[in-house]
């Protein structure tokens, strides 16, 4: 660590860090301000306007008997990308451990000097509040005195605490100590960087490590890609779900991974409280498939899977509402996810947050925990991709008799929370439900449903137009009970889930019945004949074709055969 000697303006190494030392805290001007080398150069460093400041915050510490201060321009060697990089992952520290901070804000008059206003907006105003690298410099320093444009000291953080948490959100409780930074969560966190603003894109990472304690390697060159690393080592270090809490803009992607691009997507963070009562026991880790996670899913009526983040947005005006909703749970988020094949879950409405009352223990009974993965972002082309994948899909649609899905294929295009075969559009797919249905207390029956895509002429009516080249699909189906000479041959089939199977499953069903729009089925007990009927056609939601099989069961109860008589 290098040490301005505040008596001799020379620089001085230091193995330790010393005891005692001042930092200076300010923006930077780049043209005026002096690096490592040039203070060395007692006369290139004096044409510099930056060297006033650096003399001014020296004769400050050396008044207050400190022999050391540290100035971020010209203490740090940046030539040496160990020695940048040493000394961004340890900058927090530096500032917790100094003896006093002094922040200098160029762009504050003094009092002689003001223009109109009072002094909580002539701070506010200040560049200092909106640069990245403040944000450390604000919360960490035990003792921080500001300072105006002359020098003069304008209060001290302790003083001026209200007027900060308003200008910055930060709490005054981290304001007052910074070591209540482990009980904030991870959006609240990031909520603080929302308005700020670095030079170098991969800053708006780097300046976070300190206020979440991670230490990481610094590669300038990677642009956006330094925040999504950032997130990971959190990730990795703490369980907070509310580092997935961020909101997108409006009008942007319509799918996207579960990590946020930038400080501002959680903006709204800034009030997020961990819900103590919502006892997740969520487990996630990153991995080669992008984020998985061990968790609690709901659904929603829109086919959506729901993702709750074991944490609450409150009213910070209402305190009210604050016990209220540690209380019941109102006001719990989560975020809405869509089944993707190749994709896993990925973020849907990436722009809004769910909202519920709490997990009822019903509820936690049906979905119960389960083990998913997410990728940490999606591009646009991935969204094209994924919208291509939900277009002719393949739904289930009612029946007039209840019917339970014992098993389908193949897994990775069966969406059960929406009841749909994500086909990808491809025109030879094929997938299969094992269904039971109902048709009285007593009597049920098995059968086995086989749907797919083929190709068709652009006459037929429930044709579809895949591309631009004039190829139009159509939805076909079968239905095969387990009086079915084929029946030993299906379950064998759809017992397997390899592509080999499903395509030995297709030819099967073609070979023998054809492919249809519509089938029927009959099953036989001692007490009905069940008449099972599937048809499918065409549908339109939000301009996204799509198919629906419904499927249809008449029942004819059974005469009951009369005894012969004795002769």
């Amino acid at each position: 660590m290098w040490l301005i000697d505040t008596t001799l303006l020379e620089l001085r190494c230091h193995v330790t860090v010393p005891h005692s030392y001042a930092i200076l805290s300010h923006t930077w001007t780049e043209e005026e301000e002096v690096s490592f080398q040039e203070f060395h150069d007692i006369e290139a460093r004096r044409k510099k306007d930056g060297f006033a400041k650096i003399t001014a915050a020296c004769e400050l510490a050396r008044l207050r008997g400190l022999k050391w201060c540290w100035v971020d321009t010209c203490c740090i060697d940046k030539t040496s990308s160990a020695e940048l990089s040493e000394a961004i992952n340890s900058m927090f520290r530096w500032y917790k451990e100094s003896a006093v901070c002094f922040a200098y804000l160029r762009d504050l008059l003094p009092d002689g000097e003001k223009t109109g206003g009072d002094f909580d907006q002539d701070l506010a105003g200040c560049a200092w509040f909106w640069r990245g690298w403040t944000l450390q410099e604000l919360i960490a320093p035990r003792t921080l005195e500001f300072f105006d444009k002359d020098w003069n000291m304008r209060g001290t953080k302790t003083e001026l605490i209200n007027t900060l948490h308003n200008i910055t959100g930060v709490s005054t409780q981290v304001l007052e100590n910074s070591d209540c930074l482990g009980e904030t969560p991870a959006g609240t966190r990031m909520s603080w960087a929302a308005d700020r603003q670095t030079k170098r894109v991969e800053d708006i990472a780097y300046c976070l490590l300190g206020i979440f304690d991670i230490y990481m390697p610094l590669i300038y060159g990677e642009g956006e890609r330094a925040f999504s690393r950032l997130q990971q080592e959190i990730i990795k270090e703490k369980h907070d779900l509310s580092i997935f809490a961020w909101k997108a803009e409006p009008n942007g992607q319509k799918f996207r991974g579960l990590l946020a691009r930038c400080p501002s997507e959680f903006r709204h963070c800034r009030d997020v409280q961990v819900s103590y009562q919502l006892r997740m026991t969520t487990e996630y880790s990153i991995t080669n498939r992008g984020i998985q996670l061990h968790t609690l899913l709901g659904t929603d009526d829109a086919g959506n899977y729901l993702l709750p983040l074991g944490c609450i947005l409150r009213d910070p005006c209402s305190q009210d509402s604050k016990k209220q909703a540690l209380l019941d749970g109102k006001d719990s988020i989560g975020v809405y996810l869509k089944k993707a094949p190749n994709y896993g879950l990925v973020r849907a409405y990436p722009d809004k947050l769910h909202t519920y009352r709490g997990w009822t223990s019903s509820m936690i009974q049906q979905h119960g925990k389960k083990r998913i993965h997410s990728p940490q972002d999606l591009a646009a082309y991935d969204c094209s991709l994924i919208d291509e994948q939900h277009r002719l899909s393949i739904r289930l649609g009612e029946s007039n008799f209840p019917f339970k899905i014992n098993s389908t294929g193949p897994d990775y295009s069966w969406d059960a929370n929406s009841q749909t075969f994500i086909t990808m559009a491809d025109q030879r797919f094929t997938g299969y439900c094992r269904l039971r249905i109902t048709t009285s207390r007593r009597s049920s029956f098995d059968c086995v449903l086989v749907c797919g895509l083929m190709r068709i002429p652009s006459i037929d009516k429930n044709s579809v137009k895949v591309n631009d080249e004039g190829l139009h699909v159509r939805a076909w189906c079968s239905i095969f009970s387990s009086s079915s000479t084929m029946w030993a041959e299906l379950s064998d089939l759809t017992k397997r889930h390899e592509p080999q199977d499903l395509m030995n499953l297709r030819n099967t069903v073609d070979k023998k019945c054809g492919k249809s729009d519509s089938d029927r089925c009959v099953s036989e007990t001692s007490t009905e004949i069940v008449l099972a009927s599937v048809s499918a056609e065409k549908e339109q939601d939000h301009g996204i074709w799509f198919f629906r099989i419904n499927v249809s069961v008449d029942c004819m109860p059974r005469r009951p055969q009369k005894r012969a008589r004795d002769d």
